[in-house]
This record gives structure tokens, C-alpha cells and sequence, in this order.
């Protein structure tokens, strides 16, 4: 039986938006940005607006997509720096699990979008939900 991991990556997005950096809000940001509080263990960045069909651009700031990761020692560790490449953070299936969230600004709404159907990672499914509600159930709260 899977368990529903959705509310606690929300609750972590949500804890994110609420202390990063207004320039994201303000439409200033640019995709990679981390200035928000993370459970010990995980990353969170700014993935970018969404898509505005007037202007045909990733310019519409009501909507915000992020990218959480958890990587398989996320539990024991702080998470490991990425590698970059031309500004783009280097995704390592073997080792993380990337979960995208969409942000609707004036809703006030999240939609995580389950990694099971993204395929994007290596790591069991089952392995990652569990790491998921075991950070979750650590008592300490400590930016990452």
C-alpha cells in the first residue's frame, strides 16, 4: 500500500514560498533559485513561471513551478550541491528523485504532480515515499 506523500510536499512548498525571496512573487526571479526554508535533507528550487499564450513566453507570474528533490541519503544527510551546466542544474536520476509543483499565485493553490508518472529517477518509488514521510517525521525543523 502506497501512501500519500502529495500533502507533505506541499506543506514543504508552501513553508518555501512563504520565506523565499519576494523576487520570485515579483516576477524578478530566474529558474534555480533557493532562497527558502527546506527541511534538512531536500532541495528546493525555482523552476520558472508559466507559460503566457498573449506573449508567447514562460512569463505569466501567477503561475510558479518549483522542483523538490530528495536524494537517496536525504534522511542522514544534508543535501549534495549539483553539478551545473550552463547555468542548469544537472539532475542525477541514480542518486535523487525530482517532484515538480505547480503554484498558482492568486488561487493560493498547489499541484504536486506525482514523480511516478514523470519517470524521473532511478530510485524505487516505494524507497522515496518512505524517505518522504520519514523526514516529514523528524521532530527538527533546520534550513538546508
Amino acid at each position: 500500500m502506497k501512501q500519500d506523500y502529495l500533502p507533505i510536499i506541499e506543506k514543504w512548498v508552501r513553508a518555501f514560498i512563504n520565506t523565499m525571496n519576494s523576487d520570485v512573487k515579483d516576477g524578478f526571479a530566474k529558474p534555480g533559485e533557493d532562497f527558502g526554508d527546506v527541511p534538512k535533507g531536500i532541495k528546493i528550487i525555482f523552476d520558472g513561471y508559466g507559460y503566457n499564450e498573449d506573449t508567447d513566453q514562460d512569463d505569466d507570474f501567477n503561475m510558479l513551478s518549483f522542483a523538490v528533490f530528495v536524494h537517496k541519503n536525504s534522511l542522514t544527510e544534508y543535501f549534495p550541491q549539483h553539478d551545473t551546466n550552463f547555468n542548469m542544474i544537472v539532475h542525477r536520476p541514480s542518486e535523487e528523485c525530482c517532484i515538480n509543483v505547480w503554484f498558482t499565485v492568486k488561487e493560493d493553490y498547489v499541484n504536486v504532480l506525482p514523480f511516478e508518472d514523470m519517470q524521473n529517477t532511478e530510485l524505487d518509488h516505494d524507497f522515496v515515499i518512505d524517505v518522504i514521510f520519514k523526514i516529514d517525521g523528524r521532530e527538527e525543523y533546520i534550513p538546508g
